[in-house]
């Protein structure tokens, strides 16, 4: 089975600025000086607690979780060109209750390293219209599970990202495509609208719109009947929410999250209300949210 959170994105990813277009101001730039070459070093991360383990808008666990994500990256940068930035990352879960322990552990039972590339590419000189791209190649590790999948003992898959945004003063669009290519060869969509608004100095608060689409083969984050089933594809949940950040200073502050997710698809829909979704099947709608810290550098 897969877990991920972006954020991800995962949590999306859009509230821990896993997106980011520039290098911060005051990230620390190396290189030298002829021909204009430098570096920008600059990173992010975050560490909270979670009603439950929600993911594409259904439920990996409904009971308490903490989860943290860290990233590091280098911004390449020659006179006015910029080359992007290369980084890698890592997220992390540790279940709060009982409830996975006989399949997964409990303390740190996913590690979610990735490696990725991304980029701005501005459509005029004033940076307010634009088109940012991140590719990314995500493993899923679960050092304490204890039962084999229909693939044998591995504890081990993979996906391959890509993900845009529309930057513009505006409402800003997204969309991502995740591609498992490990052991079940198959895709999923998202997409969705956000709008940042700085409501005074240091509060940002940021609502979201969401849809995901998954492939037929798509059935690691919404079995029905197992993991031997591969039903029908098509649209999968919908989450409408909203994410605050409190910044004390440039470098750290405190984020708190909440959504209302809605199971779509009319088969898991009924797993959820027969209870044969194992891990995911306990509701067809629900609320999630979190708090936690967030820090820069």
């Amino acid at each position: 089975m897969k877990r991920m959170m972006i954020a991800v994105t995962a949590a999306s990813a859009i509230w821990l600025n896993a997106f980011a277009d520039d290098a911060p101001e005051g990230a620390e730039v190396a290189g030298k000086e002829s021909g204009g070459a430098k570096v920008a070093f600059w990173g992010f991360g975050n560490y909270g607690m979670y009603s439950g383990y929600q993911l594409y808008g259904s439920l990996v666990n409904s009971e308490p979780t903490l989860q943290g994500y860290l990233e590091g990256n280098m911004q390449f940068l020659y006179d006015d060109m910029d080359f992007g930035y290369l980084g890698i990352g890592l997220w992390s879960n540790t279940d709060l209750t009982d409830k996975r322990r006989n399949s997964y552990g409990k303390a740190f039972n996913e590690w979610d390293p990735n490696i990725h590339w991304g980029k701005t590419f501005w459509f005029d000189d004033d940076k307010t219209w634009g088109l940012d791209y991140r590719t990314e190649v995500v493993w899923y590790y679960y050092p304490h599970r204890r039962h084999n999948t229909m693939w044998g003992s591995t504890a081990t898959t993979m996906d391959w990202n890509h993900a845009f945004e529309l930057k513009n003063p505006y409402v800003t669009p997204y969309f991502k495509w995740v591609h498992e290519y490990h052991e079940n060869k198959a895709n999923l969509f998202l997409g969705g609208f956000k709008k940042s608004v700085s409501v005074c100095k240091g509060l940002t608060v940021t609502p979201q719109a969401e849809w995901v689409y998954r492939s037929s083969r798509y059935n690691w984050c919404f079995p029905t009947a197992g993991f031997t089933e591969f039903h029908g594809g098509g649209m999968a949940s919908f989450r409408l929410g909203a994410e605050a950040t409190y910044m004390f200073t440039d470098w750290f502050g405190l984020f708190a999250k909440a959504y209302w997710c809605h199971t779509w698809d009319h088969s898991l829909r009924a797993a959820a209300e027969h209870g044969s979704g194992a891990d995911y099947g306990q509701y067809k709608d629900f609320a999630w949210g979190g708090v936690g810290v967030t820090f820069n550098f």
